[in-house]
């Protein structure tokens, strides 16, 4: 039975983004756990026009399949984030050189903080040890590319894409896509959403 959301998103709407507030943490759960992390500016969004809310560039090479090919293999919920052909092959890549290569994952956390209020932390971690920790988490699964996320990120990144680039500053997993992002900094490690547009789409799965 898919677990109702209303509770989560009005704890968004309850919640002003302060720049100092730590409230978000309230409804994130932290792992405060050891493990590798990635630094902010390997994960960031496109750079998008400043005039259109919410909306990035897509990368090339994204289709619309991402969705159906990207699996959800832990949790109940009707929402989706997908994982693209070239984060997949990241992700398996990352994983071959780990001890426990089946069990890689790459936990996605939306925390406060950065100069727009959010920010995304990345730590590759083991299913296993999160799974103990948390097993709340949604794993999503793209041909053994695996990524996890709790139940509040996974509402602020639902329907976007998590890709992996290679541009001329480096390569970077980046979130595409997003249809809830309102805006971002430059160096694209920080981020706000629009909350109307979360209740929005909240309301319209209830009618479903």
């Amino acid at each position: 039975m898919i677990r109702p959301r209303l509770p989560i998103l009005k704890s968004f709407l309850r919640y002003t983004p302060i720049r100092s507030s730590t409230s978000f943490r309230q409804f994130t759960r932290l792992n405060s756990s050891s493990v590798k992390t990635l630094k902010p500016s390997s994960f960031a969004l496109p750079k998008s026009d400043p005039n259109v809310k919410g909306v990035g560039i897509t990368p090339e090479g994204i289709s619309k399949d991402e969705f159906k090919m990207t699996k959800l293999i832990h949790g109940d919920t009707d929402l989706s984030i997908g994982i693209t052909e070239r984060a997949r092959d990241k992700l398996n890549e990352i994983a071959s050189s780990e001890e426990d290569s089946s069990n890689s994952v790459l936990r996605i956390k939306v925390e406060s903080g950065g100069c727009h209020g959010f920010q995304y932390n990345l730590e590759l971690s083991n299913l296993n040890k999160e799974l103990s920790e948390d097993d709340e988490l949604y794993v999503f699964d793209r041909e053994g590319g695996k990524i996890a996320l709790d139940d509040s990120s996974l509402t602020i990144l639902q329907d976007s894409k998590l890709d992996y680039t290679h541009e001329l500053i480096g390569s970077q997993f980046k979130i595409v896509e997003s249809p809830y992002t309102s805006t971002a900094c430059g160096c694209g490690s920080s981020f706000d959403f629009d909350f109307e547009k979360l209740e929005q789409k909240q309301k319209q799965t209830e009618k479903k």
